[in-house]
C-alpha cells in the first residue's frame, strides 16, 4: 500500500501544538506508524512511559527530552523501551518525527489528552 504524506492533512490533537499524519496502524495489536508535528514550543507535559516500545526518527526540527537533556535533531533515531518512563519533552523548533509502536501506546489515556483517539 503506498501512502502519499503529501496528500495526507495534518489531523490535531488535543494537546495544544501536536498534529499527526496516521500512515498505518494495526487495530488488532495497536501497533501504529505516524509522522508527528511539534509546533515550537510544544511537548509532551509530564513524565510518562508506553504499553509498547516507541520508536522515533526525527525528519526536522529540535526536539529535546527536559530532564536528561536528550535532543532529537534531523537524522536522529530514539528508542523509548516499553515501560521507561521519559518526558516532559519540548520542541524548540517546529519538528516533525516519524513515530513507531509496535503495540499499544499508553497502558491508561494520559490526562493531557481529553479525546481517547488521540491515546491510541
Amino acid at each position: 500500500m503506498l501512502v502519499q504524506t503529501a496528500d495526507l492533512e495534518w489531523v490535531d490533537k488535543t494537546l495544544a501544538g501536536l498534529s499527526q499524519k496516521a500512515l498505518w496502524r494495526d487495530e488488532d495489536t495497536g501497533a501504529s506508524i505516524t509522522l508527528v508535528r511539534f509546533l515550537k514550543g510544544s511537548g509532551i507535559p509530564s513524565r510518562h512511559s508506553h504499553a509498547s516500545n516507541q520508536f522515533m526518527f526525527c525528519l526536522s526540527g529540535r526536539y529535546t527530552y527536559v530532564p536528561t537533556n536528550v535532543t532529537l535533531t534531523a537524522g536522529s533515531f530514539y528508542w523509548n523501551p516499553k515501560g521507561s518512563l521519559h518526558g516532559p519533552t519540548l520542541a524548540e523548533e517546529e519538528t516533525v518525527l516519524l513515530e513507531f509502536y509496535d503495540g499499544p501506546h499508553y497502558p491508561t489515556q494520559p490526562d493531557w489528552y481529553t479525546d481517547p483517539n488521540d491515546a491510541r
